[in-house]
């Protein structure tokens, strides 16, 4: 689920959920191996909406793409200032 019981965008609990982020985590290393087929993943995944998805869905995906990964980083950098 995309949002939490109270509303709120969880992207943390999504990406808990998910198996491939399970096994890569199990030992507590990530490793270059694992980083590397992670990112395969995702360049398979991203081919895949090129193949599947309109001209007009692929733009709106790749807003909300990065979208969320400006949310990502603008939160780690809102973390680093709140360490000091």
């Amino acid at each position: 689920m995309l949002f939490n019981e109270k509303g709120f965008l969880d992207i943390d609990g999504l990406v808990a959920q998910q198996s491939t982020f399970k096994n890569i985590m199990a030992d507590g290393i990530v490793s270059e191996e694992e980083l590397h087929a992670q990112s395969e993943r995702v360049l398979e995944l991203l081919h895949e909406t090129e193949r599947r998805f309109s001209e007009d869905d692929q733009q709106f995906i790749n807003l909300l793409f990065a979208e969320t990964n400006v949310l990502s980083a603008v939160y780690h950098y809102y973390q680093l200032q709140n360490l000091k």
